[in-house]
């Protein structure tokens, strides 16, 4: 029986980038058993495109010997290379597996979800950040035409870099200043969840500018109700932003004195072509109604926030094209997405998305998804969209704030 060789990791990034002159792929490791980003070249390079799990050491023998022209290439050869990845943790291996658990069963015992991106992406004392917040606000603006802020029950703002979304970014939590919620219910996307349609984690959040109690009683009440569409372990919000950057706004308005009720979003595009909308997922049903009923149960007292964004286009997300030849294209679908979204119409969300099979990588699809089912009663106004292009990789990121009001 010939070996078999194991399947790159999932929660890895792959970036297609060049370094000193030469291609090669950027890899990245959210879970940190890669230290630092290693940037591959050459026959390893090569190599990654066929390690898919299906393909035997004496398959990739032959592919790689197609590639280099016939010029031969030993399974020892293999063996090396493969063994290479291995040592860095790149191949979904026995050897990192049993790392991923250490890591997943030592995180599990923490009770306070820490600050992952302070001192990176924001500062990390609580002046410097208060201050660095407060510039987000430089300069007050007139508030939206038709939009009463103490109806506001729930907003979408971004999750891309703070400078570069800083128009949103005080766009959004500019609308929510004259509310005051005694919960929030937090969700984003789940970037480094793979496996699993939800993460929930009873863990209190905290940042420089304190530390947020979570309603544990009640996720675990989400829990028991989203059975088997929730992830076993609460490992993918250690080093997620999308909800920890929205954080920062929340307490710099509100204080720390809420409740919070948070959750990641898995991809739901395995069942795209499958179903309608998030609740007919079996297990995701479940956890909306419940999540749903609450909310509608409180929903004088009660925010939702999602730290979502849009279109991902261009080479590093997959494409062959430039960003620059997509962008119109991009936003056509976009302006359709928000159209729906701002309409409450979660199916003809869902159909657009799957009418292109996601080309356009939105990567808040689940978490927009599941927001409109919750808040089916409201309507939706856009408050800021923008493009940001990223020069070096050709590529580009879109994003929005969007408020929405009780009827």
């Amino acid at each position: 029986m010939e070996e078999s060789v194991p399947k790159l990791r999932k929660d890895i990034e792959l970036l297609p980038t060049y370094y000193q002159g030469e291609r090669g792929v950027l890899v990245r490791d959210p879970l940190g058993l890669i230290k630092e980003p290693i940037f591959l070249k050459g026959e390893p390079v090569g190599l990654m495109s066929l390690i898919d799990g299906k393909r035997t050491i004496r398959d990739i023998q032959i592919e790689l010997m197609r590639q280099k022209r016939g010029a031969f290439v030993s399974s020892d050869d293999v063996k090396g290379l493969l063994s290479e990845l291995d040592s860095v943790f790149i191949l979904d291996s026995e050897n990192y597996r049993q790392q991923k658990n250490r890591i997943i069963s030592e995180y599990s015992l923490l009770e306070v979800r820490k600050a992952c991106h302070a001192g990176r992406s924001y500062p990390q004392t609580p002046k410097e950040l208060r201050a660095y917040v407060d510039s987000f606000f430089y300069r007050e603006e007139d508030p939206e035409e038709g939009l009463e802020n103490n109806k506001i029950i729930a907003l979408i703002s971004p999750h891309i870099d703070l400078e570069t979304g800083k128009r949103a970014y005080a766009k959004a939590y500019r609308a929510i200043k004259n509310i005051t919620p005694k919960r929030i219910v937090l969700l984003g996307t789940g970037h480094n969840l793979h496996e699993s349609f939800v993460a929930l984690t009873e863990k209190d959040f905290e940042t420089p500018l304190g530390r947020v109690m979570t309603d544990k009683d009640f996720v675990r009440e989400l829990r028991k109700a989203g059975s088997g569409a929730v992830s076993p372990n609460d490992i993918a919000h250690r080093s997620e932003h999308s909800l920890e950057f929205q954080l920062i706004f929340l307490q710099h308005i509100f204080g720390s004195s809420f409740s919070l009720i948070p959750f990641l979003c898995g991809s739901f595009h395995k069942v795209l072509d499958k179903v309608l909308r998030p609740s007919d997922i079996p297990g995701v049903d479940s956890f909306l109604k419940v999540l749903g009923d609450f909310v509608k149960g409180h929903v004088s007292d009660t925010l939702l926030v999602a730290g979502v964004d849009f279109s991902h286009v261009g080479p590093k997300f997959g494409h062959s094209e430039r960003a620059s030849s997509m962008l119109l294209e991009t936003k056509d679908h976009d302006k359709v997405l928000i159209d729906a979204i701002c309409k409450g119409k979660i199916e003809d969300f869902w159909k657009t998305t799957r009418e292109v099979k996601d080309r356009y990588n939105v990567c808040g699809f689940s978490a927009i998804a599941c927001l409109l089912e919750i808040i089916k009663e409201a309507q939706g106004q856009l408050l800021a969209y923008d493009i940001w292009q990223e020069e070096t990789t050709q590529s580009a990121v879109s994003f929005a704030a969007i408020a929405f009001e009780r009827k």
